[in-house]
């Protein structure tokens, strides 16, 4: 079975492109793969699935 999670760019001052791939490289460090990146009103933002870990 798979799970998703939504994120999106953290709302800083000065919103760089760095901040939002390392945002991305620490989710997949720990499994996530991206499926999806928009802008959503001037918000950038990813869909991520990885399997889901069973407790």
């Amino acid at each position: 079975m798979k799970e998703y999670k939504f994120i999106r760019q953290q709302a800083t001052p000065i919103k760089k492109d760095k901040d939002f791939e390392d945002l991305l490289n620490s989710y997949a460090k720990t499994g996530w793969k991206v499926l999806n990146v928009f802008v959503h009103r001037a918000v950038l933002k990813a869909v991520l699935e990885r399997e889901k870990k069973e407790d």
